[in-house]
């Protein structure tokens, strides 16, 4: 804070080091993430029964524009099927048990991959939980149909 008052009373701002305080950087970009990402997603629909997911998936995403995609809300959709997909161990290991056994009899190749949570704290975990989805979109279509 010393090293900025000194930069900033070069240039005849006026800055007293010892009243303020730096935002951490990581923290202010996770807020405005949160913000942006709740204007179009809708919270309660992560909420919703495990249909949702199975109604969903059915729509092949080749066939869509991008207006049409964001409109099905992904963010939500991925939450949804991911909480579905990891809700109990045992339906953890079936997903993990459908990977191997696809990537052995050629159905897929997506190595040994595991879903991805969206965590609140981290600013770009839906973008990594959304990623992974791609990624296991073959798996997944497979899996739930």
């Amino acid at each position: 804070m010393e090293e900025l008052g000194k930069l900033l009373h070069a240039r005849d701002i006026p800055f007293d080091g010892c009243d303020r305080k730096i935002m951490c950087f990581a923290h202010v970009i996770n807020i405005c993430c949160q913000h942006v990402i709740g204007e179009f997603t809708n919270i309660e629909l992560s909420e919703s029964v495990d249909d949702f997911v199975a109604e969903e998936l059915a729509c092949h995403p080749d066939h869509q524009t991008f207006e049409d995609a964001v409109k099905r809300d992904p963010v939500a959709l991925g939450r949804n099927i991911v909480r579905v997909l990891r809700s109990s161990s045992s339906r953890r290991d079936a997903f993990d048990q459908h990977i191997r056994d696809g990537n052995e009899k050629g159905w897929f190749d997506v190595g040994q991959l595991q879903l991805l949570r969206d965590v609140k704290t981290r600013w770009d975990s839906v973008y990594y939980m959304l990623r992974r989805l791609r990624e296991l979109q073959p798996v997944c279509c497979y899996y739930v149909f």
